[in-house]
């Protein structure tokens, strides 16, 4: 377990294994604001610190979720308030897990997959259970070198417009800032398992008390922003005449795993529209071969960001993969959010069904396998070269290096090598590194 002191910052833990996730909830609740969030040179997020500034408090270590000292339990986060929740290897705490969707079809059509998420927003909204919600929102590339940031809605009017997963890298500094000086107003935010981790931590240390529902998007890895502006680039798309983007397009598709990533851009012509298939392209493919994906996303073990109030995932399932408009799964862990989906489903908002965890799991067991059982070799492997480098909450010691090579070189090496040559703008050479490992 590694050892943190005073005056270490989150700048210093970010450089010691890259093993910083980029949420910036360290900058929104530093005190002294000496904490800026910029991408790096591998287009990632990282803190970077005003040394000179920095009094040394410690909040930001206390929140880093690379800290395992300042770890926080499902049990001290649920399972006090909601006796009756289920303890899953894989999931883990929850009351109930379900299968659905929306039941208003255009709106599940315009969402990534069923809906349910945008849904529980809406509804926390209309009943005045919170004030705002943070979700991502789209962000001007020509002004700030981005394609998507954190940002706060106020309605469901801003929910709809901002619905869609983002395979984007978000900070949150600026929006929990905000959050921060507002205590007497309420708010859901929608982040990933590694924020809301830290989030989490940040509440701990008297922070963000306004937060009140913390909903998660299941992660089975993350990638850098170099993932969009490869796939725009590597089709001859300047990134500065980019009007949308979207990662989750139905149009035309045959299966709901076969989605389409879409790009309008403006040319001498006029508007032009890039529909690349999930499957039929890079898009699939650089996924699938883990280009682009930060060093963080191999050492976490939250798949279903188990400490969130509940989280949503894609049924892929061939039972459901059939339907084209999409459908979710749910795993609910406050008992609040339980008995509104049980008002939305008597209401006819939802189409809502019961499904075990184990089908959950079986739709996602690449995910699963890959952060519970795949990074045990992962941590064993680096700890050949590095033996100060964090266990990760796991126990490594019983996995053979042999098999912890052969499982898990080609996915590390492709996410270095990939990075190296995107800063080479080498892209040719990343298509064929992609087209060689699929």
């Amino acid at each position: 377990m590694r050892t943190f002191t005073k005056p270490v910052n989150v700048q210093a833990i970010a450089r010691v294994h890259d093993l910083c996730c980029g949420c910036g909830v360290c900058a929104a609740i530093c005190p002294v604001n000496c904490i800026e969030m910029r991408f790096d040179k591998n287009l990632q997020y990282k803190p970077f610190v005003d040394c000179e500034v920095c009094s040394n408090c410690g909040l930001c270590v206390n929140v880093c979720i690379e800290n395992q000292e300042t770890n926080v339990c499902a049990e001290r986060t649920f399972m006090k308030t909601h006796s009756n929740s289920t303890e899953n290897r894989f999931l883990g705490a929850f009351l109930n897990c379900y299968v659905g969707h929306i039941t208003r079809i255009e709106d599940r059509l315009a969402s990534a997959s069923g809906g349910l998420l945008t849904a529980i927003l809406e509804e926390l909204l209309t009943r005045h259970l919170i004030d705002a919600v943070v979700v991502v929102g789209e962000s001007s590339y020509e002004r700030t070198g981005k394609f998507f940031e954190a940002t706060i809605v106020e309605n469901g009017e801003g929910v709809n417009l901002n619905r869609g997963s983002k395979y984007y890298p978000i900070e949150y500094s600026q929006v929990l800032k905000e959050i921060e000086s507002k205590k007497s107003r309420r708010y859901a935010i929608v982040a990933l398992p590694c924020t809301t981790l830290a989030i989490r931590k940040a509440q701990l240390n008297k922070k963000l008390q306004n937060v009140l529902y913390v909903l998660s998007l299941s992660c089975g890895h993350g990638v850098s922003a170099a993932y969009t502006e490869f796939l725009l680039k590597s089709n001859d798309i300047n990134p500065y005449s980019v009007t949308k983007i979207s990662y989750r397009d139905k149009t035309k598709i045959s299966k709901a795993n076969d989605y389409n990533f879409v790009a309008e851009y403006k040319t001498a012509k006029g508007t032009k529209i890039k529909r690349l298939g999930f499957v039929s392209s890079d898009v699939g493919k650089i996924w699938c071969n883990y280009l682009f994906t930060p060093t963080k996303c191999f050492f976490c073990k939250d798949f279903a960001g188990e400490l969130s109030d509940a989280s949503f995932a894609d049924a892929w399932l061939p039972e459901y993969t059939q339907d084209v408009n999409g459908t979710s799964l749910l795993i609910v862990r406050n008992a609040e959010i339980d008995s509104l989906l049980k008002e939305m489903v008597d209401q006819d908002k939802l189409n809502l069904s019961s499904i075990t965890p184990e089908k959950i799991m079986k739709a996602q067991m690449g995910a699963l396998q890959f952060k519970k059982e795949l990074i045990k070799g992962r941590v064993r492997f680096y700890k050949l070269f590095h033996q100060a480098f964090p266990d990760c909450g796991i126990n490594w010691r019983n996995v053979s290096l042999l098999a912890a090579i052969r499982k898990n070189w080609r996915t590390i090496l492709n996410a270095h090598l990939s990075r190296w040559l995107y800063r080479k703008r080498l892209l040719n050479l990343i298509r064929r590194l992609n087209n060689l490992c699929f």
